[in-house]
């Protein structure tokens, strides 16, 4: 079944939200709605749409208040493409919107054909960042496959207690062919499970990681060759990444854990030493 794109339009006007929603339904979008802020955040706690067209002023949360949310709270959406419309556009207006990541505005009274190639332009632009995406992510893997042939499977312990994080970094890794051990982290309980086996330790970043990796620095314990990497959680701050560095974690994967990424990590553990 052919996805199809999915536009959430955020407008306190009504009258203006219907005539949105029709000329996108028109031109074969599917359109979630919403009359403020506040109902495009809930919205987008159940929905991932394509592409976000949201007025500036509105009441209970504005444009600029919801975007920053959204680019604090939803990492997920990084890369979707967010479109405000407004009436009055000052260049301050603008500034700030480009700040909190917007990536176009559309003036009011709206024109229709402009607001159709806008959109159209900036999801061809997503478009082509996941076709090179998708194109540097095969000659990873290539590589990667090529590398085991000549020394073995890569043995990785993944660390942690929540499925949904670790099942999709578990499957890629395994399609790769690496020799993959979950390790939920209630074996770490007792401080004496060993990773001197692997060659990579990912840990999923919880508390209880966190009291065992400077546990096990004060006991100058780590593995005889393996890297150790974080899975960082979504707006890990600095001082945080600071102290855990101090515990000789050798970096950080962060939220959204990108396949290409996870991938680089494994080519740079088949470099010759």
């Amino acid at each position: 079944m052919t996805h199809k794109t999915t536009i959430l339009c955020i407008e306190d006007e009504k009258l203006l939200l219907e005539d949105l929603t029709e000329e996108l339904q028109d031109a074969g979008y599917e359109v979630l709605t919403a009359s403020n802020g506040q109902e495009g955040l809930d919205c987008l706690q159940q929905h991932v749409p394509d592409l976000v067209i949201c007025d500036m002023m509105m009441p209970v949360m504005s444009g600029p208040e919801l975007l920053a949310r959204i680019r604090s709270d939803f990492p997920r959406l990084t890369r979707m493409p967010f479109i405000f419309l407004t009436a009055l556009a000052t260049r301050d207006d603008i500034i700030q919107g480009k700040k909190l990541g917007a990536d176009d505005y559309l003036t009011k009274p709206l024109d229709f054909d402009m607001l159709l190639a806008t959109v159209e332009a900036r999801l061809n632009e997503v478009r082509r960042i996941d076709g090179a995406h998708r194109a540097q992510l095969m000659q990873i893997e290539k590589a990667i496959r090529q590398s085991r042939q000549a020394r073995g499977p890569l043995r990785i312990a993944l660390v942690g207690g929540v499925a949904k994080v670790t099942e999709p970094i578990h499957a890629a890794l395994e399609e790769l062919g690496c020799e993959v051990a979950l390790v939920p982290e209630e074996n770490l309980k007792h401080k004496s499970y060993s990773f001197d086996r692997q060659d990579i330790v990912l840990l999923v970043y919880s508390k209880f990681v966190h009291y065992y990796l400077q546990y096990m620095t004060g006991q100058g314990v780590r593995p005889q060759h393996g890297k150790m990497v974080l899975l960082a959680p979504p707006n890990m701050s600095e001082g945080a990444r600071a102290g855990l560095l101090e515990t000789g974690i050798d970096g950080f994967l962060d939220y959204p854990y990108r396949p290409v990424e996870i991938f680089k990590l494994l080519m740079d553990r088949l470099q010759p030493a």
